[in-house]
């Protein structure tokens, strides 16, 4: 992981988060020694809670795991993820930036669907 910013220190989830999350994670084995997880981060709530539950679990958990980050930044006027690299960083936490014009593509291809090819997209961004 990276140096954390002594400027911020993750936030605690609350303990019922916390246990749901680590009792799914021992129940399924999700989380083995060594891992390395990516999380999808939006910058909404979920995302955000989701990262500082495994921060967590990282500093207190039996196995060894680390965490980074990845944001698909569709170039849409209305979201500008820069701010999550900055939080990632301050947190110590590897933030992967991935941008591609997907509503211009959308626009142009005209799917019958458009969120889930949006999400076709997000994905293959991430999987490439």
């Amino acid at each position: 992981p990276l140096p954390r910013s002594k400027a911020l220190a993750p936030a605690k989830p609350p303990k019922r988060l916390l246990r749901a999350v680590g009792e799914a994670i021992r129940d399924f084995a999700m989380i083995q020694d060594g891992d390395r997880l990516l999380l999808g981060l939006s910058g909404g709530k979920d995302s955000l809670t989701l990262l500082h539950i495994l921060l967590d679990l990282q500093r207190r958990a039996p196995v060894r795991f680390e965490v980074a980050a990845a944001t698909v930044d569709p170039q849409a006027e209305s979201f500008d993820p820069r701010g999550l690299s900055a939080y990632c960083r301050a947190l110590g936490v590897r933030h992967h930036l991935l941008s591609e014009p997907v509503l211009e593509t959308a626009q142009r291809v005209q799917p019958t669907s458009i969120c889930a090819f949006c999400s076709r997209m997000r994905r293959g961004m991430l999987y490439g």
